[in-house]
């Protein structure tokens, strides 16, 4: 599996699971809170729907932005590398607690 062709199903699919994300300092499990498609910021040339994945994890320790592996916690075997996160404020919707994070496919 590969970056380019990795689509909001494949995340769909974690909604409430856990993934775990290998940092520098160590590991971070993070929640899938949701999976959302943005068909309108696909450019001419796209080769799927744009999607962006909302994460929440714990308020300590927290991640900065950049680019992480992420792999499943569960029985699946697989992992994603070069996959970029950033920190968000919590979306009105949320409860609030925790941090929040999202990854954005083009």
């Amino acid at each position: 599996m590969t970056l380019d062709t990795l689509t909001g199903d494949f995340f769909a699919v974690h909604q409430g699971k856990l993934l775990t994300v290998e940092a520098v300092n160590g590991q971070l499990t993070l929640e899938v809170m949701s999976v959302e498609e943005t068909p309108l910021s696909a450019g001419p040339n796209s080769k799927r729907t744009p999607f962006r994945v909302l994460l929440r994890g714990p308020d300590s320790p927290d991640l900065q932005d950049g680019c992480y592996t992420f792999r499943a916690n569960e029985d699946e075997d697989w992992r994603l590398d070069g996959i970029y996160i950033n920190r968000i404020i919590a979306p009105t919707h949320s409860d609030g607690q925790g941090a929040f994070y999202q990854i954005v496919f083009s």
